[in-house]
């Protein structure tokens, strides 16, 4: 079960990096395989390539390990590679499993109604008395909408069985690794690792970490739902991931909250790799190759600012269509949100359009010249 859902004062610049993270950076992309993200646009084709080349059973397996069991197998030290971190799982004892999922489920209150007990012991021997009551704890902490109720009663039968559980997790991140995704690593890899390099050179001594935030995923402090914890965390590190595109992801580690965010390198560096540079492009562009988004864009530049409930009744779509929509296209940065009155309210973003054309001709137009 995974809540996804990753110090405005002065940074310290020995607790703020941007770093490969090579564990939790294919946990990463595993993590949008097993949450069926490729359809989103600016995912990369890994994603989805990925998920045609595995059975349903492999799939609801994947997303058993990765999201029923996520605390469970959730990388939580610096390995220096995903090799160390797997060797690492198979010397855990199975108990250890088992103790990281329910104690951090019991740390974690997202409903409301939960909050209230967020200091309280839990009473683990009747939540794990029935499937039923194990999947009812975990709706009554996270919310129906983020509990896979079919996915969560076969995780009950793992953790009732800690030996089974690690022989599950073991077995499933061997597989995967050795047949999705450690090929994939080998191409990305070095990308990753000039992404890191050219942000890292940086200096970042007067920026705030709200700048920082901007500056390096593009999107705003409070963007985030996870903005407060954030703010109060003491170490902040920034993961360039190759598959998430103009999306960010927030994860919290002890102390340290980690952000994914989509490989890229920072505006006006002096470092070129034409892979991520092609890449980045085509993440913008898969927002726009999409005829209700380019429509909704349009109206939004005709009208000057429209709110999303002008905009469901001029394109005659479902609340949760528009909503995805708005939600690909600002995060694309094609669009800017802002509260109006306690409604959301949309602007073109006119310099990220300019951006992306400039992008795109200095990627082809340079290229012919050299």
């Amino acid at each position: 079960m995974s809540p996804f859902a990753l110090n405005l004062e002065k940074p310290k610049n020995d607790n703020l990096l941007v770093s490969v993270e090579p564990a939790l950076n294919g946990f990463g992309s595993m993590l949008l395989l097993a949450k069926d993200e490729g359809s989103s646009p600016g995912i990369h084709e890994w994603v989805t390539k990925t998920r045609a080349q595995m059975t349903q059973d492999e799939l609801f397996r994947h997303k058993l390990v990765i999201i029923g069991l996520h605390y469970a197998v959730i990388p939580t030290n610096n390995w220096s590679s995903f090799e160390a971190y797997l060797e690492n799982l198979e010397k855990t004892p199975p108990s250890a499993f088992r103790h990281s999922l329910l104690d951090s489920y019991s740390k974690i209150c997202i409903t409301n109604e939960s909050l209230v007990d967020k200091d309280k012991p839990v009473d683990w021997d009747e939540v794990l008395s029935s499937p039923a009551n194990y999947v009812g704890f975990l709706k009554y902490r996270f919310g129906e909408e983020l509990t896979d109720a079919e996915v969560e009663t076969r995780a009950y039968e793992y953790v009732i069985d800690p030996a089974a559980m690690k022989q599950l997790i073991t077995g499933h991140m061997r597989w995967f690794w050795k047949n999705h995704l450690q090929a994939e690593w080998t191409r990305v890899r070095n990308l990753l690792e000039e992404s890191a390099k050219a942000f890292n050179q940086l200096d970042y001594s007067d920026m705030t970490r709200a700048d920082l935030m901007r500056y390096i995923t593009g999107k705003e402090f409070e963007e985030t739902k996870w903005h407060g914890e954030i703010e109060k965390s003491e170490n902040l590190v920034f993961i360039p991931n190759a598959h998430l595109g103009p999306y960010i992801h927030t994860l919290k580690i002890k102390d340290t909250f980690y952000i994914y965010f989509g490989a890229h390198l920072p505006e006006g560096s002096e470092i070129h790799v034409p892979e991520l540079d092609r890449a980045e492009i085509v993440s913008k562009l898969s927002a726009l190759a999409d005829e209700t988004r380019l429509q909704i864009l349009r109206m939004v530049a005709e009208n000057g600012e429209m709110r999303s409930n002008e905009i469901m009744d001029s394109i005659k779509l479902s609340q949760p269509s528009v909503s995805r929509y708005l939600g690909q296209l600002t995060a694309n940065g094609y669009l800017q949100e802002r509260r109006v009155n306690g409604a959301k309210a949309y602007t073109l973003n006119r310099e990220r359009i300019e951006k992306t054309l400039k992008a795109i001709s200095a990627f082809l137009l340079d290229s012919v010249k050299v």
